[in-house]
């Protein structure tokens, strides 16, 4: 026991000695943070140093930190995390480190897609019926970052858990995993679906708690490498809106209908009444850049989807629209069959504007099907390219299915940079009228 919390012994040994932590992005810093108020000394390392963070890190180095502390993007075959693991270190991601301290139960919530939006819902349905809850992982607040302040230790965790993180993890147990779908996406670090679906299946395999769903992409994927998870987990996505009482809220349609209905298959688990889920999903509003209409310039309707950075959130987003659409996509490669990618899609698209990384194969590809792909050297280009091309009553669709960093920080500077090409067209559309 340190302070307030039940420490475990392995940690309360590691803390005797320095303890090393891997990255100084918000995870690390957090763990830092948390490690520090237990009452720990902590090195933080990074590649890219700042004053006090060390560089450079070799098994000579780790053998003076018997605790090594790893953030996510971390992975397996770093060499840093190989002298440690040389070194005889125990390597521990941030996760199972804030996990192990958690009294509360924890909600682990996993999937290509959908995720965020799966976290950021149940956490508000629970606050909305009086049960102390945090949103906390992938979504933004580290778990370590909530455990270093004030909070309720026996409150509900929900927790957002990438592949990244899940592959790292040994000791963190769920009470209830929660995995919305599968499809190909990071295959630049796992190499292959099936090292990919296993980092994922860590959730479920370690899990101490009973309720387990998942999408039935995740069951079938699943049953087809050999990997046994009952049906009864499935959750089927048959049920109308109607039926369901969600008419007029952020589910009414696909995808999102998918993400409540997981939601419900664990809250009536739970045993909690449906009424106020139903009543938590009209007071619901999604994040930025998931599926947004972000303007109108004569009659053309623009969406932003730019947090969709793989292939099967594109298939998603695509499928909200009954007709073909003009699309904006391309970026930051992160493996996968982007000619099957775009076999797919292109029944459904009017023509395309294709920007970054990937934007010549993207074109290349395109030349296969009916609709043309247009390479453009920028957002700003590609978007008034599409805007020439587009009618009255034609939508157009950023749903990049690549990720962002070959242009831009991140996917939220994506959406705002192609939000800001809107607001200027519709500007100049105003001063043509005046």
């Amino acid at each position: 026991m340190v302070g307030t919390h039940c420490v475990p012994e392995w940690l309360e040994t590691g803390l005797i000695q320095p303890i090393a932590i891997f990255g100084e992005g918000r995870s690390g810093l957090a763990a830092a943070s948390l490690i520090r108020k237990l009452g720990g000394d902590v090195q933080v390392f990074d590649e890219s140093s700042n004053d006090g963070v060390a560089n450079v890190f070799n098994p000579e180095i780790a053998r003076a930190y018997p605790l090594v502390v790893c953030s996510p993007g971390f992975s397996s075959i770093h060499s840093w995390v190989i002298a440690a693991t040389e070194a005889g270190c125990r390597l521990i991601p941030e996760f199972d480190l804030g996990a192990a301290l958690w009294q509360g139960p924890i909600v682990a919530i996993t999937g290509t897609n959908g995720k965020t939006t799966l976290t950021s819902f149940l956490n508000d349905a629970f606050q909305q019926l009086g049960i102390e809850s945090y949103a906390v992982g992938n979504i933004g607040s580290p778990l370590c970052e909530v455990l270093a302040g004030e909070c309720n230790l026996e409150a509900i965790a929900v927790c957002e858990i990438s592949s990244f993180q899940a592959e790292q993890m040994s000791s963190f147990q769920a009470d209830h995993v929660l995995w919305t779908n599968f499809d190909e996406d990071h295959l630049d670090r796992h190499q292959s679906m099936q090292s990919y679906f296993r980092s994922k299946y860590n959730l479920i395999a370690n899990a101490r708690g009973k309720i387990a769903l998942v999408g039935r992409s995740v069951y079938d994927f699943g049953k087809r490498i050999g990997v046994d998870i009952p049906e009864s987990s499935v959750v089927e996505d048959e049920r109308d809106v109607e039926s369901l009482g969600i008419v007029g809220t952020e589910f009414e349609t696909v995808p999102e209908r998918w993400t409540y209905l997981m939601a419900r298959a664990m809250w009536l688990a739970l045993k909690l009444p449906e009424v106020d889920l139903i009543r938590a999903a009209f007071s619901f509003h999604k994040s930025p850049h998931r599926i947004e209409l972000v303007g109108d310039v004569g009659g053309v309707q623009f969406w932003n989807d730019s947090k969709a950075t793989n292939f099967h959130a594109v298939y998603g987003a695509l499928e909200r629209f009954e007709e073909p659409v003009f699309w904006i996509g391309g970026g930051k490669d992160k493996g996968g069959d982007l000619e099957a990618f775009v076999r797919l899609i292109a029944p459904n698209i009017k023509a395309a504007a294709v920007v970054g990384e990937t934007k010549e194969r993207l074109r290349e590809a395109f030349e296969n099907e009916p609709c043309v792909a247009y390479a453009q050297p920028s957002m700003e280009a590609a978007v008034r390219l599409i805007a020439e091309m587009a009618k009255t009553g034609d939508n157009v669709l950023l749903s990049p299915g690549f990720a962002s960093f070959d242009m831009f920080k991140g996917y939220a500077e994506r959406g705002e940079v192609f939000r800001k090409v809107i607001d200027c067209l519709q500007s100049e559309r105003s001063m043509k009228d005046v």
